[in-house]
């Protein structure tokens, strides 16, 4: 399955190809050519369309027979077709899969920077105990005592370490190429998607996210020339890990096959907010409802940036001030007792 910057480019190349005149079919070879040229595997892909497009003529069947582009995607293909209006299908699939790829890319760097935080708050407590803590107990050591508690967890740990040094070493590599799969690799990068798009979806900011998608769905759907229950069906598609977001989605469609308008099932089932619910019925009577979906979808995007944006701005100091006292924390307890028996000896 192809990314979504790769689908992205695609449809934008579809899109340009249309709009130049030239057929679908011409363009995919030129595509296949000059990929060829550059030493690209992406060059089979094209050259796989290509004959397909031949042999059936048919632009989303070709597509639908590669099985490395998103089901939606196809549907949206196969829409277009059908309604004469390819090229506008595909500059909005493009938009859609830029959007995508930028709140991803905006999650990936609201989790990477803490989590390489992260990383540097085990390598310090490590060397803490590996090379500092030993220092504190040969002082004990000379002073003739051996202490209790936490400092007496704490230098066993740095005694077990030091004997023992490769392991911390061999965990600190593995934790090390861990990180590197999850932000370097396709695999790993998948992997580390679904883990923060599960997290973000319990907060507002994973509803905000849904909430767009359906927007820019809704949006795309009713352009191309899809009726209502067919564009929340296609919407409600996207949001199935969702359960409070797929049952607005049905309830929505049972809304419409009773015949109410979009714009009232959609405020009745709370899935917008009072101001988007009053755009949306002002929409749906100037028949400038596909404008009105992808104006909130921009609007709730930005609000997701911003939001993720807070989420850095308070997490970082908020690991920073952890480091600090867990390293206070860990001096203390070694230093404590270390003065009580100074104190003693004064």
């Amino acid at each position: 399955m192809l990314s979504n910057s790769e689908v992205a480019v695609f449809c934008r190349q579809s899109a340009m190809i249309l709009k130049s005149g030239l057929s679908i079919m011409e363009g995919m070879a030129i595509l296949e050519e000059e990929r060829e040229n550059q030493n690209s595997g992406y060059g089979e892909i094209y050259g796989d369309i290509r004959k397909n497009l031949e042999e059936t003529g048919i632009f989303y069947e070709a597509l639908d027979t590669e099985a490395i582009f998103p089901p939606y995607m196809v549907w949206m293909v196969k829409i277009g077709e059908e309604t004469g209006n390819l090229d506008k299908v595909m500059g909005q699939l493009a938009d859609y899969y830029e959007r995508e790829e930028n709140m991803a890319a905006d999650i990936k760097s609201a989790v990477a920077y803490p989590l390489m935080i992260l990383c540097m708050m085990l390598v310090v407590l490590a060397v803490m105990i590996i090379k500092v803590i030993p220092v504190f107990a040969k002082v004990y050591e000379q002073l003739g005592s051996r202490p209790g508690g936490v400092a007496g967890v704490l230098f066993s740990m740095g005694s077990f370490m030091q004997t023992h040094w490769e392991l911390p070493v061999i965990f600190l590599c593995l934790l090390a190429a861990g990180v590197w799969w999850l932000l370097k690799t396709r695999q790993g990068m998948q992997v580390f998607r679904k883990a923060t798009e599960r997290f973000f979806s319990r907060k507002s900011i994973g509803r905000k996210r849904n909430t767009s998608r359906i927007s820019s769905v809704f949006s795309m759907a009713l352009s191309s020339g899809t009726d209502y229950v067919q564009a929340a069906e296609m919407a409600g598609s996207f949001v199935q890990a969702d359960e409070e977001m797929t049952r607005k989605i049905t309830e929505c469609t049972e809304k419409l096959l009773r015949g109410e308008q979009l714009s009232e099932a959609l405020r009745d089932t709370g899935f917008y907010s009072p101001l988007q619910s009053r755009m949306l019925r002002i929409a749906e009577r100037t028949g400038q409802m596909e404008t009105a979906f992808c104006e909130i979808a921009t609007q709730l995007d930005e609000e997701i940036t911003a939001g993720i944006q807070n989420f850095v701005s308070v997490l970082e100091p908020t690991l920073v001030v952890v480091l600090s006292v867990m390293a206070g924390g860990i001096l203390l307890s070694v230093m404590m007792p270390l003065m009580g028996i100074l104190s003693l000896i004064g």
